[in-house]
């Protein structure tokens, strides 16, 4: 098993800074008392402590706050994931304990269920919260080549994209029907988690 902790993942774009943290967790705090669309920008700026004008110079506007809250929550949740992650599985497996992990924070937390209740109009290629993902899966991809397995040509910026779409589609399902955690390891390691086992040199899925 890999150590915890030896996930090496470059988050400076999403947090570059001490300060950026504090306001981004102040507005999870504020986002978890309130509905998203309560979750206004004196609250956040209250619960932070700074003014309203120091969240506008920080982040331009409320949805772009908005969307830097919601890559800092993958970026948690991976940091969490991975610390604890056997990355001596099979990249398969690991997706499929990742995605069945991060699905069911959208089932237990009230902050979740509200984001899967929405759009997706954070999940687009290029994005703060897509290339959150990316920097995640790179340091995932690297230490998998890094240990020689060389079937993996997979890039992070695609694995990245695809996986938060997932995470999206999934949390709604499990948001919406309130499907068991059996059902969804079923559904998750039969349709999704195969697109990652790669083939080996005969050309035959493993």
């Amino acid at each position: 098993m890999v150590a915890p902790g030896a996930l090496s993942a470059d988050y400076s774009e999403i947090i570059p800074d001490d300060k950026r943290r504090r306001l981004l967790d102040a507005a999870m705090a504020v986002m978890a008392d309130h509905k998203l669309e309560t979750a206004t920008m004196d609250r956040i700026a209250k619960a932070a402590g700074v003014t309203r004008i120091t969240l506008y110079r920080e982040f331009g506007d409320r949805n772009t706050l908005m969307e830097a809250v919601a890559a800092f929550r993958l970026m948690t949740f991976d940091e969490q994931f991975f610390a604890h992650a056997d990355l001596s599985m099979n990249l398969a497996d690991v997706v499929k304990r990742y995605l069945v992990a991060s699905t069911g924070v959208s089932k237990s937390n009230p902050v979740s269920r509200r984001w899967a209740g929405g759009g997706m109009k954070f999940l687009h290629a290029g994005s703060l919260i897509h290339r959150t993902a990316a920097a995640t899966w790179r340091a995932v991809l690297q230490q998998y080549k890094a240990r020689g397995d060389g079937q993996i040509s997979l890039k992070p910026e695609d694995i990245g994209l695809w996986l938060i779409v997932q995470q999206y589609s999934l949390g709604r399902l499990v948001v919406e029907t309130e499907c068991s955690d059996h059902a969804l390891s079923e559904l998750v390691g039969r349709f999704v988690a195969p697109a990652f086992l790669a083939p080996n040199p005969k050309g035959e899925m493993r």
